[in-house]
């Protein structure tokens, strides 16, 4: 398995500077894609009408909204395929799962069914990568365009360092592809390990 290089010197964008400058580029990614490792056990996720019945423990409610969810996603994923290019993401989950990944991993087993594909790989298989520090959340785009994505102390993003050297952005994402390679389908891991479970303690 290809080792992830150490990252250069990128230029940190916070807050709507990130978030402007992904949505330009984000539709120009073309071939090979996007792919995105995602290493963090809990997230912040304030904007997302599901995440916030989740988070007060409206469980019921927040799968109610995800599967609303499934026309504007369906949408959004054709338009990528019109756009000429595919989203891969490896998902490294820890068991336990957190309540945050329980509910995570209902997002994205929808957005595997529409085309967001997804593949999950246990914690144990990154460790040996991990000696020093934890894996960074890294997302890359097409060949010119890759984020090392921020996070606050809580799992609140705040936005990204963003890396434009051609050769560092190859190596990460063949990276990136050879976890993925050795992940298991979401679907697959969905239904033995996420559909079996009660609702999160938070909704109890």
């Amino acid at each position: 398995m290809h080792d992830l290089p150490n990252l250069e010197d990128g230029v940190r964008l916070l807050g709507a500077d990130y978030y402007n400058h992904f949505n330009e580029h984000f539709w120009q990614t073309g071939r090979p894609g996007f792919w995105k490792l995602e290493r963090l056990q809990h997230f912040e996720e304030p904007g997302d009408e599901s995440w916030v019945a989740f988070d007060r423990g409206d469980w019921h409610h927040s799968l109610a909204l995800l599967e609303e969810r499934r026309p504007a996603l369906h949408t959004h994923y054709a338009k990528i395929a019109n756009a000429k290019f595919e989203t891969f993401r490896i998902r490294v989950v820890e068991h336990p799962l957190t309540e945050y990944m329980q509910w995570e991993l209902h997002l994205l087993h929808l957005r595997d069914q529409l085309g967001g594909y997804t593949r999950i790989l246990p914690v144990h298989e990154v460790r040996q990568f991990e000696e020093e520090s934890r894996l960074p959340e890294l997302i890359t785009l097409g060949n010119d365009v890759m984020y090392e994505i921020l996070y606050d102390e809580n799992g609140l993003q705040e936005g990204g360092v963003l890396h434009t050297g051609v050769s560092l952005i190859a190596r990460c994402r063949e990276f990136i592809k050879s976890l993925y390679e050795k992940g298991e389908p979401i679907s697959t891991y969905f239904g033995r390990e996420v559909e079996p479970l009660e609702p999160p303690l938070r909704s109890r």
